[in-house]
This record gives structure tokens, C-alpha cells and sequence, in this order.
């Protein structure tokens, strides 16, 4: 259940951060911002649910065999509920 949360509360803060800077206006040092809460949420973490936070990046660990089909579902559910609560 922990790695489901990390999942949602990185997509989250990923989602609204972008929002964020996209409605901030100037958008000079956007891709900065943005790099820098993904790198604070993959340390955050990475070692508890592998820091997915996309469910395109879900899909393709799925493809290449590194968690099973419940799991990524898992992981899509909440990283797109996230998504939605963040926006």
C-alpha cells in the first residue's frame, strides 16, 4: 500500500507543479522547477514504489518484465487519480 501512495503523492506534486508554472507566466526557469521537484520526488521515493509517476513509464517497466500486470494497474489507477488531483 506505501508504494501506491508514493505513487500518488509524486504524481501529484508533479501535476501541480507543472500547473503551476505554466499559470505562474514567465516561464524562464520552468523546465528548472520541474526537473527539480521530480529529482526531490524520485529521492523521496524511488527505493519505495520505483518512482513511476507516469503511467507510460509504468507501462514500459511492465513490458520489460520488472512488475506484474496487478501492480502496473495499480500504479496507473493511482498515478492518474493523482494526476487529477493535482491539476
Amino acid at each position: 500500500m506505501r508504494k501506491y501512495i508514493v505513487e500518488f503523492i509524486g504524481t501529484f506534486f508533479l501535476v501541480m507543479t507543472i500547473g503551476m508554472v505554466i499559470l505562474g507566466g514567465k516561464g524562464d526557469f520552468a523546465s528548472l522547477g520541474i526537473a527539480a521537484v521530480l529529482m526531490v520526488m524520485v529521492y523521496a521515493g524511488g527505493h519505495i514504489s520505483g518512482a513511476h509517476y507516469n503511467p507510460a513509464v509504468t507501462l514500459a517497466v511492465l513490458i520489460r518484465g520488472r512488475i506484474g500486470a496487478g501492480e502496473a494497474v495499480g500504479y496507473m489507477i493511482v498515478q492518474i487519480i493523482g494526476a487529477v488531483a493535482g491539476a
